[in-house]
Parts: C-alpha cells; sequence; structure tokens
C-alpha cells in the first residue's frame, strides 16, 4: 500500500474506486458538498434525510457512483462532534472508513478528502488516515501452504489536500507511515511461532533493522554474557537448547554522543513457566512474551525513518524459557550483572531477571534515563484489562513525559505507584531480593523489582501483558500481535528532539 498526498481537484471528477468524504454531527451533506449532492440530483440529501447518511461518529454510508461521479463508489464518514474530535477520533473514523474498504476485498485505489477543524492539525488528521489505513491493512499470513490473501486489499491511498496544504500534509503522512511500519513489524515479530522465532531469530530481526539504518549493533553472545556476568539472562536460558543473546543498538542522532535514552525490552521468545510450568491453556499465546523487544525493535525501525537528532541506546535481552534437567529452579540464587543477588521463588517469574541485567548494561553505557517495556506479569491484566497498558517509575518528570506522548500517539497507559512499601515484598532470607513478591499487587511488585537495578537512573516500566496480543479483532486490529507502545516510544523520542 501508499499513501500519496495529491492536489484537490473537483471531488466530482476524482477517477478512483472508493471517494472517502468526512461529515461532521449536524452537518448538512449537501451544503457541505454541493457538487457532489448536485451530481446525484439531490439524492444525497434525501439520503440523509431519512438518515441513511449521518454524522455520528464512525457512522458509514456506502453508495455506488453509478456514473454520476468518476468515482465507482462515494463513502460518507461520519466524524462526530467536532468539539470532542481528537486524534483518537480521527484515526477510529479513519479505521472504520479503512474497514469498510477492505471487507469488499480485491486491489483498489482510494481517495480521502480530509475534514478541516481547529480541534487539530492538518497533519495530524493526515498523519491518522495514514495511520488508519496502514494498520488497518495489516495481515499476518502465517504459514499455510496457500496463501489467505495473494494481493493487499489496497493499493494506493491518495490524500487529497489544497495546494497550500501540500507541505505539512505530507509531513504528517510521512510520520503516519513510519509508524504504521514500525508497529506492523512489531505485530509481525509477536505473531511469529516461538519454533519460527527462537532467540537467535529475534535477534537477527534486531539487527536488520539496525543495519538497514546505520545504527551501531553490539551482539553479545553467551561467552560474552558470561564474561560480564549476566547471571540473570544466562539462568533463564540455561534450560534451552537455545542460545541467549543480548543486543545492543545505537541510534546516533546528535553529533556527540551524550543524553542518550535507553530503551530496554524484554525478548522471552517462548515462556513455559519454566520448571513452574504454566497450565496448558492458553500456553500457545506465550509465543507474544517478546512484545517488549519487538516494540522497542518497531519503534528503531520508526526513528530509522524519521531521523530524530537524538541519541538512543537499545538493550533487547533475548531467551527462551524452558523446563528440563538443566533449568533454574526454584529456591535457587543467582547473581545478576549488577552483582545482586536474587532467589528464585517461581521460574515463571523470568523477565524481570533478564530485564535486570539489561538495566544494569544500559546504564554501565552511561544512558541518561530508561525505559523498558515488557510483557512481564499478569497481574496487569487483571489490573487494566486488555486496553491500557502500566506504567511505573522512580522519575515522575519523566513518566509525566511518557504519558504525554502515550496521548499524543494515541495510545493508553495509565501510572501505578511504586510505593517504599512494595519494595519490601521483594526482600529475601537467602539474597538481596526474591523474584517474586507474592500475588497482591502483583503488577507493581515486579516494577520495583526492576527499579532495584534503575537505582537513582530515571526509569519507566511498561507492563504490556495485558495489551502486547489481542485475541480480539477491531477495525485496524486483527487478532495477534499489536505492536503496543511502538508508537509511543517513537513518540517520546522524538520529543526528546525538539526539547
Amino acid at each position: 500500500m501508499k499513501v500519496i498526498v495529491e492536489k484537490r481537484m473537483q471531488l466530482v471528477s476524482t477517477e478512483c474506486d472508493e471517494l472517502i468524504v468526512p461529515l461532521w454531527k449536524g452537518e448538512s451533506l449537501a451544503q457541505v458538498y454541493p457538487e457532489l449532492n448536485q451530481a446525484f440530483d439531490g439524492g444525497l440529501e434525501a439520503l440523509q434525510e431519512n438518515k441513511e447518511i449521518s454524522g455520528d461518529a464512525k457512522a458509514v454510508a456506502v453508495i455506488h457512483g453509478m456514473g454520476r461521479i468518476a468515482a465507482k463508489k462515494l463513502i460518507v464518514i461520519g466524524m462526530g462532534e467536532p468539539e470532542k474530535f481528537d486524534f483518537v477520533a480521527a484515526r477510529n473514523a479513519w479505521g472504520k472508513a479503512a474497514k469498510t474498504v477492505l471487507s469488499k476485498g480485491s486491489s483498489k485505489t482510494v481517495a480521502i478528502d480530509l475534514p478541516t477543524t481547529d480541534r487539530l492539525d492538518a497533519d495530524r488528521v493526515a498523519q491518522a488516515a495514514t495511520e488508519a489505513f496502514g494498520l488497518a491493512d495489516y495481515h499476518y499470513e502465517g504459514y499455510r501452504k496457500k496463501a489467505k490473501r495473494e494481493t493487499d486489499s489496497v493499493d494506493n491511498v491518495r490524500i487529497l489536500a489544497s495546494e497550500d496544504a501540500n507541505e505539512v500534509i505530507s509531513a504528517g503522512v510521512g510520520r503516519g507511515w513510519a509508524l504504521v511500519q514500525g508497529t506492523n513489524l512489531a505485530r509481525t515479530l509477536v505473531n511469529e511461532p516461538g519454533n519460527y522465532l527462537p532467540p537467535r531469530v529475534l535477534k537477527d530481526a534486531a539487527v536488520e533493522v539496525a543495519t538497514r539504518h546505520g545504527m551501531q549493533v553490539d551482539v553479545l553472545e553467551k561467552a560474552k554474557l558470561e564474561e560480564l556476568g549476566m547471571g540473570g539472562v544466562l539462568s533463564v536460558a540455561q534450560g534451552s537448547v537455545e542460545e541467549p543473546y543480548v543486543i545492543a543498538i545505537r541510534y546516533q542522532g546528535r553529533e556527540t554522543w551524550d543524553d542518550v535514552i535507553g530503551l530496554i525490552g524484554k525478548g522471552v521468545t517462548f515462556d513455559t513457566g519454566g520448571i513452574s510450568i504454566k497450565p496448558v491453556a492458553g500456553m500457545e499465546n506465550m509465543k507474544s512474551d517478546m512484545g517488549g523487544a519487538a516494540a522497542m525493535i518497531g519503534a528503531l525501525e520508526a526513528l530509522g525513518q524519521l531521523k530524530p537528532k537524538v541519541n538512543v541506546l537499545a538493550v533487547i535481552g533475548t531467551v527462551e524459557n524452558m523446563p528440563s534437567g538443566s533449568a533454574f529452579r526454584p529456591g535457587d540464587v543467582i547473581t545478576t550483572m549488577s552483582g545482586k543477588t536474587v532467589e528464585i521463588i517461581t521460574t515463571d517469574a523470568e523477565g524481570r531477571l533478564v530485564l535486570a541485567d539489561c538495566i544494569t548494561y544500559a546504564k554501565e553505557q552511561g544512558v541518561s534515563c530508561l525505559i523498558d517495556a515488557a510483557t512481564l506479569t499478569g497481574g496487569i491484566v487483571v489490573a487494566l484489562g486488555n486496553y491500557c497498558s502500566g506504567a511505573m517509575t522512580n522519575n515522575q518528570e519523566l513518566v509525566n513525559e511518557l504519558l504525554d506522548a502515550a496521548e499524543v500517539a494515541g495510545e493508553r497507559l495509565w501510572q501505578l505507584p511504586t510505593f517504599e512499601e512494595y519494595r519490601e515484598l521483594n526482600k529475601s532470607h537467602y539474597a538481596d531480593l526474591k523474584n517474586s513478591g507474592g500475588r497482591n499487587g502483583h503488577a507493581i511488585v515486579g516494577g520495583v523489582f526492576l527499579q532495584e537495578f534503575a537505582e537513582d537512573t530515571p526509569w519507566v516500566h511498561l507492563d504490556i501483558a495485558g495489551t502486547a496480543y489481542n485475541v480480539n479483532q477491531g477495525d485496524m486490529q486483527p487478532a495477534g500481535g499489536t505492536g503496543v507502545m511502538t508508537r509511543t516510544i517513537t513518540q517520546f523520542v522524538t520529543n526528546r528532539a525538539k526539547a
């Protein structure tokens, strides 16, 4: 699919398969688009009077052109109330339009007339349309003998703009398309089965993105991990025949390597729970336990295209958590890269051990702040469900930046507390820490475990266990990987470039 910005001409003569026009709630289509209404001999006005056309949010009306206009079909999409219009509302509206177009099948060309509103700048409206079509058009083919979908359903999305707005709208399209490609890459990585995406393949995917965009890459293999004393990564990996890796990727957008943002991703490519094995029901979805790593790789893809003037160090730890005769056990005590020891209460609280070493490594490389993303706890699903990710921090200013970025990106994020009392729950009788502090407040206790390794470095933990994988479908979200937090992290980084 390509998104193209074109000069807006007479809509009646715009040749395409579908012409999409917006309508605000309470607005008269005949007054806004008199030339279209005239082409249909007043028929559009009659349809609106009969409530077959509406400006209500996400309302859709499909009218066949019948040779009266150059487009084969006219689609009227409801934008809702202008005073409630924001980026999420815009993307949802275009998402409904995209779903309508895509449900008809076959390759086609779509033309979009953007709405004008003082509630949202033109570039943001264009970005919303680009994201909506790019996200809705995503599909994961998998490993079927016969492809389910042979071609893209949309060849071209043509955004119609006045000549004086072309540059602004093109910027919004470019930003939206970079975010689409990053998000869809993250989705695909999450959707890959564990046997097709073991740690070495996830490592290769990260290296490919970095190399293609000219980023510096260091791959730490098992011998190097042992030299560095990364006992957290190594202990989780020791039950699997798959080798562990830590991948460090440097994106340098400034002349000097300073003020570096640290991005940390959990990449457990399959999580059985280890010796503390998970129940069989739903275990197939544990291929998604590398959703945090996927978000960071997706963000690197987007940043490689957007090229903000900022420095980033992404550290991704990738392992497979399997039970075997060599697997780590409950009751074991391990030593992390930081030198802190951890008593293993459950081998199913493995992600925090991997992240602990990655956080320590990033700190030793001199990052100024840390953002980690991980499918860390089932507790976050209980707390926030499947629509909102959780954030925990040791620095309110930093988390405020990230919450603002999520708002701009249109992703749901909620802050949970990290009170000192929660840290007491991670104390062990036999080591500095234990890797599970019980079920109560599970998501928070997991977050403050990581805080012990962030120490004084400004840090935010994003728990995406409830949002990285979706069993339901939506207008822009097929079942499977969501790519969640890719857009928020990218927005956060680009905001830092502007500061």
